[in-house]
């Protein structure tokens, strides 16, 4: 009967999988601020004529996001609104 409790008691290769699933907690990945700046000049490389901007303004720009602490990329956009440039109509 013991043996019988122990295969009870033992999880199938599917349940094993979905707990190990549910114990995995995704970490955040920390950039560098070199993979930021490389990560905004993708960022502003496309985005630049949807926002009618000139071509040397990207310095200027990615100094006031790090001063407004706004260098992440999720927050790009928050910050170049803050900075005034706004979206052209298309």
């Amino acid at each position: 009967m013991g043996k019988y409790r122990e295969r009870e008691s033992e999880m199938s290769a599917e349940e094993a999988k979905a707990f190990r699933a549910s114990l995995f907690v995704p970490t955040k990945i920390v950039l560098s601020d070199t993979q930021k700046r490389e990560k905004f000049r993708l960022f502003w490389a496309g985005a630049r004529k949807k926002y009618g901007a000139p071509k040397g303004l990207d310095n200027a720009l990615w100094a006031h996001l790090k001063s407004i602490k706004h260098d992440e990329p999720e927050k790009f956009e928050d910050g170049i609104k803050h900075f005034g440039l706004k979206k052209k109509a298309s």
